[in-house]
């Protein structure tokens, strides 16, 4: 066999080589677009970035390799979490660190305070989350450091350290939601929570025995409240049986009178019906309860016909 024939061989087995790893190569290039989805994320595929299904779901599935079709896979069912203790601690911010100086949030009444809060949010619209915004936790980060100052400064910080905190958890939350419904962001707000508020430590000690001092100013409005409570049933009480003894006492006094009324009304018809003989009842009737007052009783009969004048003289002459 000539060389020629040789080369022309050699030539032919390695265009069939070059062939086969072409091949080989634009196989595992169609094979690139297979892939997967876990159970708690979900897929958005795009063509040329167009979103063409937003909602690819669990499990294995085939997307035309790049670049033609690109997948983001979205963790929607992972719930994440931010604390913001440190309202100057974001990226780049290295002039701040740098100083030593600590970071504290201003009160409605020119009061200063630390605060940790604790977030935890989701991803709710997987199209949003990828195309509108870009680094979402940052902007979620800024966005609720703006609207806790905002919140603190419309509160004084008795009311902050004391009885608000609920309140403050609300208001965080509910604002914070509507800035990022506003944006498009694609993010769910799902708790809000305050860990820890307090004063700063130097003045730590101060705000205790301000706090302390409230408290104790309720309790005592409390005990005065409940002492309120028991005694004006008590004095109720008492009011109350003393308007029904006035209206018994009245009741009897009432029947009492109108049976004197009466009685003496039965006295008038018998004194107009006779007179005389009314008279005499009454006459004895006074003599009986008199007599038995009177020390000396002298009896005169009628027969001695004395008259008044000789009567007078004879008691004068007793009297001596």
């Amino acid at each position: 066999m000539s060389i020629l024939s040789e080369i022309k061989i050699i030539i032919l087995q390695s265009k069939k080589y070059y062939y086969t790893v072409i091949l080989g190569l634009f196989v595992l290039y169609l094979c690139s677009g297979i892939y997967f989805i876990s159970q708690n994320e979900i897929g958005v595929l795009m063509r040329f970035g167009k979103v063409i299904d937003a909602n690819v779901m669990q499990g294995i599935h085939y997307a035309l390799p790049w670049p033609i079709d690109k997948v983001e896979k979205v963790p929607i069912k992972t719930i994440k979490r931010i604390i913001i203790d440190d309202f100057l601690d974001l990226p780049n911010n290295t002039f701040y660190k740098n100083t030593g100086l600590a970071s504290y949030c201003i009160t409605g009444d020119n009061n200063v305070i630390n605060i940790s809060c604790v977030i935890q949010y989701s991803i709710s619209n997987a199209v949003d989350y990828i195309l509108n915004v870009k680094d979402n936790e940052i902007l979620l980060h800024n966005m609720a450091d703006n609207i806790i100052i905002k919140c603190l400064l419309q509160l004084p910080v008795d009311e902050i350290l004391t009885y608000s905190k609920i309140k403050i958890e609300n208001y965080i939350k509910s604002e914070l939601q509507n800035k990022l419904d506003e944006l498009k962001c694609g993010l769910n707000i799902s708790f809000v929570e305050l860990k820890d508020v307090k004063p700063p430590q130097k003045v730590q000690q101060a705000f205790n025995n301000v706090i302390n001092a409230k408290m104790e100013k309720e309790m005592t409005i409390d005990r005065a409240k409940g002492e309120v409570n028991r005694m004006i049933p008590t004095a109720r009480g008492r009011a109350n049986r003393m308007i029904e003894e006035a209206n018994s006492y009245k009741s009897t006094a009432v029947l009492r009178a109108e049976g004197d009324t009466k009685r003496f009304s039965d006295i008038v018809s018998q004194n107009k019906e006779a007179a005389s003989l009314t008279k005499k009842r009454l006459y004895l009737e006074f003599i009986k309860e008199i007599f038995p007052k009177i020390e000396n009783k002298y009896i005169i009969s009628n027969k001695d016909k004395m008259n008044a004048e000789k009567f007078k003289i004879f008691i004068e002459k007793l009297k001596e």
